[in-house]
């Protein structure tokens, strides 16, 4: 298991800076879940989210409400 990270307060709109970075992922204020933010689409509308063990990775669209914070570790 990873050690526990601190969240930050940064909401980058650039997605592409967040690629290698572990995040959080919100819609509506809340925490979904975390991961490592895997690629980016050069205009930042999409993300490619992967997850620790067996939970693969999703595809994140920013028009779907999405908002990503990095996490420190």
């Amino acid at each position: 298991m990873p050690p526990p990270m601190e969240q930050t307060d940064e909401a980058p709109d650039d997605w592409q800076l967040l690629i290698g970075s572990w995040v959080e992922l919100r819609h509506e204020g809340r925490i979904v879940r975390t991961g490592e933010v895997e690629d980016a689409t050069a205009d930042s509308s999409v993300l490619w989210l992967k997850f620790d063990g067996n939970h693969g990775r999703q595809l994140v669209a920013k028009a779907d409400g999405y908002e990503i914070r990095r996490m420190g570790r």
